[in-house]
């Protein structure tokens, strides 16, 4: 009997020696768990991005430390918190909502654009990835997210989106049309006057060419220029372009192109600014076209006053050597002027040795167109012939008297048939003489 309850202490004994080794062992593997398990609570709680675990029923199980201080409620005190508890009513049903979707259908969720509280009361935007948790049998029993703040980064968005509407106002409201090409004369953006002119919406323009948005003619034309200034980095300042619209209107545009070049120097392709010239490009045809029509009739006055000249002043050979002037009308210094002229040029023409001047239709003759005869009279004299005036009345006899001049040589006679009448005469006697 003492030999076998020796017997059974002793393995009673192994036995309990046994299972405090393994509780031993237990303890350990507690221990190393646990250490285990606060390295990755410390790494996930040095983590910049806000990471949290919920249940099913949307109980926050973890928060690490980006999560609890955004949200300014410890560890401790956030277990067990759904997000009515914890955020404003707008925010918490956003969460719940995406939450859900990825739960119930067991799909991860991506870069979901959320709203968040902030230390500072406001609300900022994070960006946010949950995915299922699952237990052993493949049910999901939870989930996990990842939220990264990029409250800074839709700032700027926000800022360049304002810059753009802004750019935008401004590029529309300009009266001209304004485009930017690429190196491969594709748009890549256009104002509001040169969408309308091409025919498409502002939001059209992107990727378009030259050839998709105006005829044939001008887009090679449009090209092999905007070609010209890529390839030699040189602008174009005040060229004149033809454009037909998308409305088959004919407009003319001043165009000014530059190249557009990286951060390298390199050109990459080129802005251009152009105005509608058009009713300038009108009023200066219209002004050719009046010009034109103005010395067409300055032309045409010359003409009419040659002709007005030779009618006042009509000199008119009667004989072979005889040329009548008759006058009529009133006669200033300018008609006078003509007259000389008109004499002069008849006699020395028609190599006349007689020249008739009858004034009987000339009603008044001062002094100035008296002298302006006797120089006529003079210079017809230089030429070898010879004036007979007809038709001096008592008043112009008295003025030419008064002049003082010289009237050797100066034959007066009544009328005109007279004096045709002398010449002939005179050209019988010359004639019978051997």
């Amino acid at each position: 009997m003492n030999n076998v309850s020796d017997n059974r202490c002793a393995e009673l004994e192994r036995r309990v020696a046994e299972l405090e080794a393994d509780l031993n062992a237990a303890r350990r593997r507690i221990a190393e768990l646990e250490r285990i398990v606060e390295r990755g609570y410390g790494m996930v709680d040095a983590i910049p991005a806000m990471v949290y675990f919920k249940d099913r029923e949307h109980r926050y199980l973890y928060g690490n430390r980006a999560f609890t201080e955004r949200i300014r409620v410890r560890a401790e005190d956030m277990a067990g918190k759904t997000d009515r508890d914890l955020f404003p009513p707008e925010v918490a049903e956003a969460y719940l909502a995406d939450d859900e979707r990825v739960m119930a259908t067991g799909e991860p969720s991506i870069g979901v654009e959320l709203p968040v509280n902030r230390p500072d009361g406001t609300i900022g935007w994070v960006s946010n990835s949950a995915v299922p948790y699952r237990d052993r049998s493949g049910a999901v029993v939870g989930m996990v997210g990842i939220a990264i703040d990029i409250t800074e980064r839709k700032r700027i968005e926000e800022e360049l989106r304002r810059s753009q509407e802004v750019q935008r106002a401004l590029l529309d409201t300009i009266p001209a049309m304004i485009y930017l090409k690429d190196r491969q004369h594709r748009y890549i953006l256009g104002n509001r006057v040169f969408a309308d002119a091409a025919g498409i919406s502002v939001d059209e323009v992107e990727g378009k060419t030259d050839h998709d948005l105006f005829v044939p003619e001008d887009a090679e034309a449009y090209i092999a220029d905007d070609e010209q200034v890529m390839a030699t980095g040189e602008p174009h300042l005040g060229i004149e372009e033809k454009i037909t619209e998308a409305n088959g209107k004919v407009a003319w545009l001043m165009v000014y192109k530059a190249p557009f070049r990286d951060d390298q120097g390199c050109v990459t392709g080129m802005v251009g600014i152009a105005f509608d010239v058009t009713a300038r490009k009108e009023m200066e045809e219209a002004l050719r076209r009046s010009q034109a029509e103005q010395q067409a009739l300055i032309e045409q006055q010359a003409q009419l006053l040659a002709t007005i000249r030779k009618l006042s002043t009509p000199v008119l050979p009667v004989t072979q050597d005889a040329l009548v002037l008759p006058l009529i009308g009133d006669i200033d210094t300018a008609r006078s002027q003509q007259i000389t002229e008109a004499l002069l040029d008849s006699v020395q023409r028609h190599h006349a040795q007689w020249a008739i001047i009858d004034i009987t239709g000339v009603p008044l003759i001062d002094t100035a167109v008296a002298n302006h005869l006797i120089q006529a009279t003079q210079g017809v004299a230089l030429f070898g012939a010879r004036v007979i005036l007809v038709g001096v009345s008592p008043e112009l006899a008295q003025t030419i008297v008064g002049l003082g001049v010289n009237l050797k040589g100066l034959i007066t006679r009544s009328d005109l048939r007279s004096a045709i009448a002398f010449v002939l005469k005179r050209s019988q006697k010359q004639a019978v003489v051997p």
